[in-house]
């Protein structure tokens, strides 16, 4: 009985030992991280973006400590985000969120924060529209000015939140028109005071005060709208609404104040710099254009190369 039971064991042993299958060069089960990442950046360069993606996961899930790594989880952001449409915007939103939760500190770190904001400007709506992407892009602008002030991309989300909260006030003073329109007074008053109070750099401000001015007097409250009438003559002195401001003045017997001379140099400046205010009257306006241009890193250098072909 012991003899069958040692060459049973020995028969196991012989099959536990048997012949390796031979794997040459050319029939590697996994490439390599660099050789991953060179064939991902191909399908890249050809928006092959799921292929791309499948090679970036690869290498991410085989190779946890290689320095591919980071450029790695960065590009498979991005493909999402070049990608385009609803669905690959809130998957690379989602991904670029997780590298800068993985690599906080790493140079690409303020990039994946500006490429979060671009998910949401890339969709912005205009003013009459649903503002949620508005939000969202205001949201994460500010996040990267007050936790990366010395970030190269400070300035570029300041200008893109400029354009952002011009469409989100646009978008809080059509509703209050539509109010004025109906003699909806107080809910006016209290629409034109939020956008005054959230944003006070509005390139439209002027025709929020006149709002304000217009709904007192039709209120059977003339006297409160003085103030707003005076502070357009005064702060906006280049403003189309200057001259009816300056009429309803005089009807309220108040005195006409003088243009402060730090508005009228501001407005001389905006106009050299092609920025003047324009005549969009009560009724009138828009919201500025916000660019989807950035100068976030990117897989693509700025001549259009891949940063992967730069390498030795």
């Amino acid at each position: 009985m012991r003899r069958f039971l040692v060459l049973a064991l020995l028969l196991l042993m012989s099959f536990g030992c048997g012949k390796k299958v031979p794997v040459g060069q050319n029939s590697q089960l996994v490439e390599n991280d660099r050789e991953l990442y060179l064939n991902a950046m191909q399908a890249m360069k050809k928006s092959r973006f799921i292929q791309a993606r499948l090679l970036l996961q690869t290498l991410l899930e085989t190779y946890e400590n290689s320095e591919f790594t980071a450029p790695a989880k960065y590009a498979y952001a991005e493909s999402f985000y070049r990608e385009a449409g609803h669905g690959n915007l809130l998957s690379a939103e989602s991904e670029f969120q997780k590298f800068v939760t993985f690599f906080p500190d790493h140079e690409l770190a303020d990039d994946a924060m500006m490429m979060v904001a671009m998910t949401h400007v890339r969709q912005l709506e205009r003013p009459d529209r649903d503002n949620t992407e508005a939000r969202l892009a205001e949201l994460e602008l500010k996040n990267l000015i007050e936790t990366k002030p010395d970030s190269p991309l400070s300035q570029e989300a300041k200008d893109k939140l400029r354009g952002v909260e011009e469409l989100l006030a646009e978008s809080i003073l059509g509703p209050a028109k539509q109010y004025y329109m109906r003699r909806a007074y107080p809910a006016v008053i209290d629409r034109c005071e939020e956008i005054l109070k959230k944003y006070p750099d509005f390139s439209g401000t002027d025709r929020v005060l006149y709002l304000i001015g217009e709904t007192y007097r039709k209120s059977s409250k003339p006297e409160q709208g003085a103030t707003y009438y005076a502070q357009i003559v005064r702060d906006y002195p280049t403003s189309d609404l200057v001259n009816d401001s300056k009429k309803h003045l005089v009807e309220l017997k108040v005195p006409v104040p003088d243009p402060n001379p730090l508005a009228v140099e501001r407005a001389k400046q905006r106009a050299a710099e092609g920025k003047g205010l324009l005549g969009l009257g009560l009724f009138k306006g828009g919201g500025a254009a916000v660019s989807t241009d950035t100068k976030a890193a990117s897989v693509k250098n700025p001549v259009g190369a891949l940063s992967i072909e730069a390498q030795p």
